[in-house]
């Protein structure tokens, strides 16, 4: 198990809020408005990721005219890249590719922080010395929580991100947690509602398969890889690394290249 990250005073951003967002305007619009203002008084620790596959210029737009100051800022990044069809474990992969932070939290695009919610999270990995992941599930069934996890950037890359060799939805958080767990990093759970509430809608139905056979396909599969101790997906290389695009701090999109 690796040594606990030391997360250095003048280290900014500490802690990236990852959000993925394809064919959900109307809860994204909802949620990254509160979320934005429930943690303005941390801006300058923590940084919200959008990393838009929507297939319309509406998000860009909204986003330009609705916030440029916190693109101004740097507390809200926006990036936006084509997908064919979705992946979960994609989408979700190039949004912590992104990130700047030492710690990356996923954060569904229907989700709600709770006020301060970025602290709380800061909050346990400043007194915890382990390599840590955060689970945040509300232990309430099928109620949005349940991918709410976090990681340790360094620990997401040595994990590789969700296995992006998975069918597009289901059991991709279930997979990276136990690789996680088997790879050593201690998971803590903490269930405050506060800060892990969801808008409550009707889940993803996939075009081709059952949602149940799909996730038992993948179950299959990270069963199998874990059997053989293919702890690290994606040969290490997860997410887009072309064709992404972002939002400067003057509105403008331009190519995105990771420093």
């Amino acid at each position: 198990m690796k040594a606990p990250i030391e997360i250095a005073a003048d280290q900014s951003p500490k802690l990236s809020f990852c959000i993925t967002h394809k064919n959900r305007f109307e809860y994204l619009q909802k949620t990254l408005f509160q979320n934005l203002k429930d943690n303005e008084e941390d801006r300058l620790d923590i940084e919200f990721i959008l990393m838009d596959f929507h297939e319309s210029d509406e998000v860009m737009h909204w986003i330009k005219e609705t916030f440029p100051k916190e693109i101004g800022q740097g507390y809200l990044k926006y990036f936006r890249a084509k997908m064919q069809g979705w992946s979960a474990p994609l989408a979700k992969n190039t949004a912590h590719y992104v990130a700047s932070g030492i710690i990356l939290t996923n954060l569904d695009c229907d989700n709600f922080t709770g006020m301060e919610g970025g602290r709380f999270v800061l909050e346990q990995y400043y007194k915890e010395e382990s390599n840590l992941m955060l689970w945040q599930f509300s232990r309430v069934r099928r109620d949005g929580s349940y991918g709410r996890m976090s990681f340790y950037q360094q620990a997401f890359e040595d994990l590789g991100g969700y296995d992006e060799g998975l069918l597009e939805m289901g059991f991709q958080d279930n997979d990276l947690m136990l690789r996680a767990l088997k790879m050593g990093v201690k998971r803590i759970e903490r269930n405050e509602k506060l800060y892990n509430k969801a808008i409550k809608h009707e889940k993803y139905k996939p075009a081709h398969i059952s949602f149940r056979s799909m996730e038992r396909w993948n179950k299959a599969r990270s069963k199998m890889n874990i059997k053989q101790q293919k702890l690290s997906a994606n040969n290490g290389s997860y997410g887009l690394r072309e064709g992404i695009l972002f939002m400067n701090k003057e509105g403008e999109m331009e190519p995105f290249e990771k420093g």
